[in-house]
């Protein structure tokens, strides 16, 4: 049919669910499904795409749940507006951990888009305000790590903080998606971490490789950055181990 999307051209051979889900998500990033518009009908989708109405609603099921799509009743199903992170969750996250290595692998994960970030902040010099925010939340984890007795929820809320005002100061709204889902997978670490300094009655070392990040961050030295970074890491490298 003339004019027809492509995402809904019949679909053959390898996973049907697999391929309806490879076609939704297709048709988003391409543009021809925008945030926010609504999708056709299980029934629609099945005699468009010339499949069973239980593939289409498996493959449906699957987006809703990494957060590509959303049903909202009556009305239907919808491509979502904003990214979600709600497929990376504490599950998923031990799945990570049970593989040989993963956890290197998750620290080496972190260090390249923390150290991304960073020197991306420095070679294009953050705003007055962005330097700010991060001053302000690094005195707002500094005020926690003092409070007695400690409160370890709150302490790793100031550090998250912390790290996603860095994030934001990039003014990057891919990078600040990707750091997001950096926090979610290292979140249970962090807390373990902020456990184990306050277990060593190290909580010096918190307030120094923080502020010592905040110093760097200002500065124009990307190995003296470089350092600050992997000095923050001290902890948090050897808490599985």
């Amino acid at each position: 049919m003339e004019g027809k999307k492509r995402y809904l051209a019949p679909v053959s051979s390898k996973s049907v669910v697999q391929i309806i889900i490879d076609r939704l998500t297709g048709a988003i990033i391409e543009g021809e499904l925008k945030p926010g518009d609504k999708i056709p009908t299980e029934p629609e989708l099945a005699e468009e795409l010339q499949v069973g109405r239980n593939s289409v609603r498996e493959a449906i099921r699957i987006l809703v749940a990494y957060g590509v799509l959303e049903i909202r009743r009556p009305e239907g199903t919808f491509v979502c507006n904003g990214f979600s992170t709600q497929i990376i969750n504490p599950m998923i996250y031990q799945v990570i951990l049970q593989k040989e290595g993963s956890y290197d692998d998750l620290i080496g994960l972190r260090k390249i888009i923390e150290n991304g970030i960073m020197t991306l902040l420095m070679e294009q010099r953050m705003s007055a305000e962005s330097y700010k925010a991060i001053s302000k939340s690094c005195d707002k984890l500094l005020k926690e790590l003092k409070r007695e007795p400690e409160d370890v929820e709150k302490i790793l809320e100031a550090d998250i903080e912390f790290h996603k005002k860095v994030a934001e100061a990039t003014e990057n709204s891919l990078v600040m998606v990707v750091h997001d889902v950096i926090i979610q997978l290292t979140r249970a670490s962090r807390k373990k971490t902020i456990e184990k300094v306050i277990e060593k009655g190290d909580k010096e070392y918190l307030e120094f490789t923080h502020k010592n990040l905040l110093e760097k961050l200002n500065g124009d030295n990307v190995n003296a950055l470089y350092q600050a970074i992997n000095d923050s890491y001290f902890y948090w490298k050897d808490i599985y181990k």
